[in-house]
């Protein structure tokens, strides 16, 4: 009997410190510090929608057309498709056309959720038709938010990503220069996530605004240096047809500790199960 209620005892202690293991057992989950989409926007692309976000800026230089932004809205833009927000079916427009080099720029500076460590997460969609020769539409990530004059969208650059009109595929500009994705040219709308390995190395994943079907998954070199503090959305002179944004968000992936009481009670629960198995052995 004595080896049996010894074993017993052994079997509950190791279940004890089984479990004591895992509450330590950290797991890491992504947690959205920011997000905005075009379903908070009423009649125009103004203000400060969604949250985490400073508000935002816009620069247009309509050098002998027009430029400027806008609320789309797939009932009457038919460039935009599949990075329209459900269910009010808009995006964030911008046109840039006529005579001249005509552009139009949006600046969104991250507030207190800046991407400054491995894990953090941006997103953004991008959608847009044929773009002249010449002509480019993007986006593009930075150090600081400056937004003084029109061509400040590539200030204190750390990643660019953006199809040229004239071009066959989208590109890259980055710590190691312009990089060809390989990406063809569509107009069914692109979903990325940018992920920051490091301050100076990325993780860029690629969607298929259609069904979010995945296209590419690539690292790469951060040009620049220090946190990423804002985003630079362009429309520089595509001259054919609107360009669209939507979704942008921003994650952190938190390490969960469980919390003292949780130890504790794990603690005094294995204390009482020797308590008690202690009290047994003597009778």
């Amino acid at each position: 009997m004595g080896e049996d209620h010894t074993m017993n005892l052994k079997k509950l202690i190791t279940l004890s410190l089984i479990n004591l293991a895992i509450a330590f057992n950290s797991q890491a989950s992504l947690i959205t510090l920011a997000s905005d989409d075009a379903n908070n926007y009423g009649n125009q692309w103004l203000g400060n929608g969604g949250s985490g976000f400073d508000e935002w800026a816009f620069i247009t230089d309509s050098a002998g057309g027009s430029a400027g932004g806008f609320l789309a809205n797939k009932s009457n833009n038919s460039d935009l498709n599949n990075t329209a927000s459900n269910p009010s079916d808009n995006a964030w427009g911008s046109f840039a056309n006529g005579a001249g080099f005509n552009q139009f720029e949006a600046y969104r500076g991250f507030s207190n959720n800046s991407l400054s460590q491995a894990g953090d997460v941006f997103q953004l969609s991008i959608e847009h038709g044929v773009i002249t020769q010449g002509g480019a539409v993007g986006f593009v990530l930075r150090n600081q938010n400056i937004n003084n004059v029109i061509g400040d969208y590539n200030s204190f650059s750390r990643f660019e990503f953006g199809f040229i009109g004239g071009g066959q595929n989208y590109s890259i500009f980055d710590g190691q220069g312009v990089v060809d994705t390989g990406i063809n040219y569509t107009t069914a709308g692109l979903n990325l996530t940018f992920t920051l390995l490091s301050l100076s190395r990325y993780q860029l994943d690629v969607f298929n605004a259609v069904d979010n079907s995945f296209l590419q998954s690539r690292n790469g070199i951060l040009s620049g240096n220090g946190s990423i503090d804002s985003v630079a959305l362009y429309n520089r002179n595509a001259e054919y047809a609107d360009a669209f944004f939507n979704n942008l968000a921003i994650s952190r992936n938190v390490v969960a500790v469980p919390e003292p009481s949780t130890w504790l009670l794990l603690c005094l629960a294995v204390a009482a199960l020797l308590i008690r198995r202690k009290g047994k052995l003597k009778i």
